[in-house]
């Protein structure tokens, strides 16, 4: 170790939490030898406490490849097969849904919605009871798609993984970590913290961040386990990574098998594994897996060749772990990094800006610059774009959301569609000349309407404000409607700090009446069916 990587360390965190706000905990090691312990910012502006590397925070999605180690540990036992249906332990759920195996939930391939993307829809952040995740599961009749063709990021899938492993054991997951997993490694500041309603010593506060600045604490809206509920410290979290890479506690097969990549059924090769992304970046092997709650981030990677391992945990909601991870990676292996994807030309937004919609698929993206930078536009959340190849685009989002784009042009040069390629599937979406201005235009989309699945009822509302609301079963919420096509509404939070955005189709239902069809990030298709008092 150097002064200048020192120097180089000290650069990427010069800036943090210089605002006198919440901050982040931060743990680099090389060799085992630490680098950086340190804290920035307060772990609760209540107190007046300052974030140490004795802080506890959230670790969010990280949570998951515990789950996964308890599952596989469970398999070699012979208490659990991983390959068959989760019925066998979850009868409650309907045939349909219970027929996916513990593997696809572990790699996320199961095709069934997403408990939790389906109570902030409906309910925002009003916080949910805890068996309202599991009841989610059990009203879904439909999925996202059929088994294995996808992968689709899904918190549900890992919260009935979590109840499949209370049944096989017989007592909670709280226990069974602290029993099988933390205290065998001496991680005894680490535990499963189910709810922020409980207090928990020693631990930070979550803040979400303002427009004007200012911050306000943050609560989880539901009983987290095995998708996110893990909180701890960074001297623990290097504790578990070391073991990880080196264990002890199970065979090193377990944990190249938490790393394998997933296939789909078309063939494609995705990195995640089971609770785990494991690939080549510049040059470098790398492990990782990000984290994110309600007002915090986390960010566990390691390159296990040039034996690194880095630790990011923040309490606040503008500041994304996993960048400082990967400024602080690439600050100690610059030299030998492979030069990194160039950003796309911003000034191809002359060409390629506007929106672009798949009759087929029902997808929408627009393609946008922003501040010199150009950036692909998919449910609301705007996307790096970088080149690929002469005249190919593309964007890579810690593995978990890649695409492929390429412009169609007619015989005059002009882009008249863009094909975009996602996991081995091409979606071909053709531009929206110029999107429906007219207010008028979402009149056909209003009236009553009801979704079993959410357990909700909803209203789309003309006029002043062109809205859909949604009375969920805890809770409500409201989204700004703006039209795209005569059949077709973009719809968008009015809840700064739920950021949902997603489609509203307008189609011909089974029976012939009116039916709209939904799709977010995590949710495909939707039925929301026309209630007999509309009007």
């Amino acid at each position: 170790m150097t002064s200048n990587d020192m120097e180089k360390l000290d650069a990427v965190l010069s800036g943090l939490a210089t605002d006198g706000g919440p901050g982040v905990i931060v743990s680099v090691q090389r060799a085992g030898v630490p680098l950086v312990r340190r804290g920035y910012g307060l772990a609760s502006l209540d107190s007046g406490l300052v974030n140490t590397p004795a802080t506890k925070m959230r670790i969010g999605s990280t949570t998951k490849h515990f789950c996964c180690v308890l599952a596989l540990l469970l398999r070699n036992e012979g208490k659990l097969s991983i390959d068959e249906p989760i019925a066998r332990w979850l009868p409650e759920l309907p045939a349909s849904q219970g027929a996916r195996t513990v593997r696809q939930l572990m790699n996320h391939t199961g095709g069934m919605r997403d408990y939790l993307d389906l109570s902030l829809l409906s309910n925002g952040l009003t916080i949910v009871p805890e068996e309202a995740a599991f009841d989610y599961q059990c009203r879904q009749q439909e999925e996202n798609f059929s088994t294995s063709e996808q992968f689709m990021y899904n918190n549900g899938g890992y919260r009935l993984l979590s109840l499949v492993i209370e049944r096989v054991l017989g007592k909670p997951l709280a226990q069974a970590m602290r029993e099988r997993l933390f205290e065998p490694l001496s991680m005894y500041d680490t535990v499963l913290w189910s709810t922020d309603l409980d207090p928990l010593p020693g631990s930070a506060t979550t803040h979400l961040v303002h427009p004007d600045g200012h911050f306000t604490k943050s609560l989880f809206p539901s009983v987290i386990l095995g998708e996110g509920g893990v909180a701890s410290t960074l001297d623990d979290m290097q504790r578990w990574l070391s073991h990880l890479v080196n264990p002890a506690l199970w065979p090193h097969t377990l944990s190249d098998e938490l790393m394998a990549p997933t296939t789909l059924s078309n063939g494609y090769i995705n990195p995640y594994g089971f609770g785990l992304i494991h690939e080549n970046w510049r040059g470098v092997t790398v492990l990782h897996h990000a984290g994110g709650v309600v007002g915090g981030t986390c960010q566990m990677l390691a390159a296990p060749e040039q034996d690194i391992q880095i630790i990011v945990m923040s309490n606040r909601s503008d500041v994304t772990a996993a960048d400082i991870a990967q400024k602080l990676l690439t600050a100690l292996l610059e030299p030998q990094l492979t030069p990194e994807d160039e950003p796309a030309d911003p000034q191809l937004g002359a060409a390629l800006g506007g929106d672009y919609y798949c009759d087929q698929s029902g997808r929408h993206f627009a393609i946008e610059a922003r501040e010199g930078k150009l950036y692909l536009v998919s449910f609301g959340m705007p996307l790096p774009l970088l080149r690929d190849g002469e005249s190919g685009l593309k964007v890579n989002l810690l593995s978990i959301i890649v695409f492929g784009i390429v412009a169609v042009r007619d015989s005059g040069g002009a882009v008249t569609a863009i094909h975009v390629t996602e996991q081995g599937k091409t979606h071909r979406c053709e531009r929206v000349s110029q999107p429906v201005q007219a207010a008028s235009s979402v009149a056909p989309f209003s009236g009553n309407w009801r979704s079993d699945e959410l357990g909700a009822d909803i209203v789309v509302e003309t006029g002043e404000r062109d809205v859909l609301r949604i009375v969920g079963l805890y809770g409500r919420n409201v989204f700004k409607l703006q039209p795209l096509r005569g059949d077709v509404c973009l719809l968008s939070s009015l809840d700064p700090h739920v950021p949902l955005h997603g489609t509203l189709r307008l189609r011909q239902g089974a029976t012939g009446g009116r039916e709209l069809m939904l799709d977010t990030s995590r949710t495909r298709r939707l039925r929301l069916q026309e209630r007999a008092d509309h009007g």
